[in-house]
């Protein structure tokens, strides 16, 4: 397959998840009290397979939902997994007219 069709599909995609982002303001909130360069948040996020920390035993449940903390908002997060796809179609697409 030819890497620019390659690095098309990854800009598509990458371009989707940009979109996605900024149309579905992901709600999350900061922990305070903590230094200020130490930043931390906290959101609700979907987890559907789990570990039971009692019984060791992974169960499946789709609308589970849980608190997850993080460095980084999840908002931020996504645009940087968008900006990465994008940044590498663009490298594929390049790639390919080079050589």
């Amino acid at each position: 397959m030819n890497l620019a069709i390659i690095g098309l599909v990854f800009d598509i995609i990458g371009v989707f998840i940009l979109t996605a982002v900024a149309i579905i303001d992901y709600p999350h909130q900061r922990i305070f009290g903590e230094k200020e360069w130490w930043k931390r948040y906290w959101w609700q996020g979907w987890r559907p397979a789990y570990r039971n920390t009692k019984t060791l035993k992974w169960h499946i449940k789709l609308n589970s939902m849980v608190v997850r903390y993080g460095f980084i908002p999840p908002k931020h997060q996504w645009n940087i997994i968008g900006f990465l796809f994008v940044l590498i179609g663009f490298v594929l697409q390049l790639k390919s007219y080079l050589y």
